[in-house]
C-alpha cells in the first residue's frame, strides 16, 4: 500500500510539472493571454453565436488556468454545433486537469471513437485511467504510446515506468526493461533515468546490478566524491563494511583532489563531516 502510495504521487507530480510546462509555453509565446481574453470577449459579443470563437477562448481559459470558465465555453461551442473531434480531447483534458475523471474518461473515449491511433489521446486516456486506478488498462494505453511516440521524453519513460509499478508493485523486471529502453532512445547518459535505474535496482535488491550502478556514476562524473560516499552507504546497508571503507577512503582522496575553490564550500565541507561520522559506524 505505501509503494502504491509513493508511486501514485511521483505520478501526480510528473503530470502536475508536465502540465505546468504545457500551460507555461503559450503564454510566453503569445503574449498576455488576459488580453487576448478580452479581445477574444470582444470577437464573441460581435459574433454570439460563432462557436470557433467560444472554442478559442475556452483553450484560452483553460491556458490561463480558469478551467470552469473553459469548460463552460467549450459547453457553448458545442450547444452551438461544434462537433470538431478536437473539442472532444480538449472537454477530457480540462475535466481530466479539474479531476473530474469519470467524465475525463467520458470524453477521450468518445475522442479515440474517431481517431484511435492518436498518441497524445492515447497518453490522457492512460493517465485517467491511471487516477481512477484503472491500471491494467492505462498500461495497455500507455504501452501504445510508447510503442508509437516519436518525440519520447525521460518524463514519459518515467511515467510509463511507475505506471508498471502500479499495476504490480514487484514488477521491476518490466519497470526496468522501460528504463533501458528509454536510455536507448534517449541515450546513456540521461541523469534521470539513470538514477530511476539506481533507484529500482536498490529496491528489487539486484546488488551486483546496484554495484555497477554506483560505478558507473563514479566513471561518468568528474565529481566522484559524492558518488563514492553514496556507494560507501549502500554497502553499510548491505553489510559490507571493509568495501564501505574503501570507499569512503576513495571519497576523502577525491575531495583531496579537488581545487581549493571547491574544498571550501558548504557541500564539501557537510560531506566530509558526513564521511567522518559514516567511518565513525564502520569501525
Amino acid at each position: 500500500m505505501c509503494n502504491k502510495k509513493y508511486i501514485a504521487n511521483n505520478i501526480k507530480n510528473l503530470l502536475l510539472i508536465t502540465a505546468f510546462l504545457l500551460l507555461a509555453i503559450p503564454v510566453f509565446a503569445h503574449g498576455d493571454l488576459s488580453i487576448q481574453i478580452a479581445e477574444k470577449t470582444k470577437a464573441i459579443t460581435k459574433s454570439p453565436n460563432n462557436f470557433e470563437l467560444y472554442y478559442e477562448r475556452g483553450l484560452l481559459y483553460q491556458q490561463h488556468v480558469e478551467y470552469n470558465k473553459a469548460l463552460n465555453d467549450y459547453i457553448k461551442s458545442e450547444s452551438l454545433g461544434n462537433t470538431n473531434n478536437d473539442l472532444k480531447y480538449s472537454m477530457a483534458e480540462v475535466y481530466y486537469l479539474s479531476e473530474d475523471y469519470n467524465k475525463a474518461l467520458k470524453f477521450i473515449s468518445n475522442y479515440l471513437e474517431i481517431d484511435s491511433i492518436n498518441v497524445k489521446a492515447k497518453k490522457l486516456e492512460a493517465q485517467i485511467l491511471f487516477n481512477l486506478k484503472a491500471y491494467k488498462k492505462s498500461l495497455k494505453a500507455y504501452r501504445y504510446v510508447i510503442n508509437q511516440m516519436v518525440d519520447t521524453r525521460p518524463e514519459d519513460i518515467l511515467e510509463y515506468s511507475n505506471i508498471i509499478l502500479a499495476e504490480n508493485p514487484n514488477n521491476y523486471h518490466d519497470a526496468l526493461e522501460a528504463i533501458d529502453y528509454g536510455l536507448k532512445q534517449l541515450g546513456l547518459n540521461t541523469l534521470s533515468l539513470q538514477l530511476k535505474k539506481l533507484e529500482y535496482l536498490e529496491a528489487s535488491n539486484q546488488v551486483k546490478k546496484v554495484l555497477e550502478q554506483y560505478n558507473y556514476f563514479i566513471l561518468q562524473y568528474k565529481r566522484k566524491e559524492f558518488w563514492y560516499y553514496k556507494k560507501a552507504k549502500y554497502l553499510q546497508k548491505i553489510n559490507k563494511p571493509k568495501d564501505a571503507n574503501i570507499a569512503l577512503q576513495l571519497a576523502a582522496i577525491s575531495i583531496e583532489q579537488l581545487d581549493a575553490k571547491f574544498k571550501n564550500t558548504n557541500s564539501i565541507i557537510r560531506l566530509q563531516t558526513q564521511i567522518k561520522n559514516l567511518e565513525t559506524t564502520l569501525n
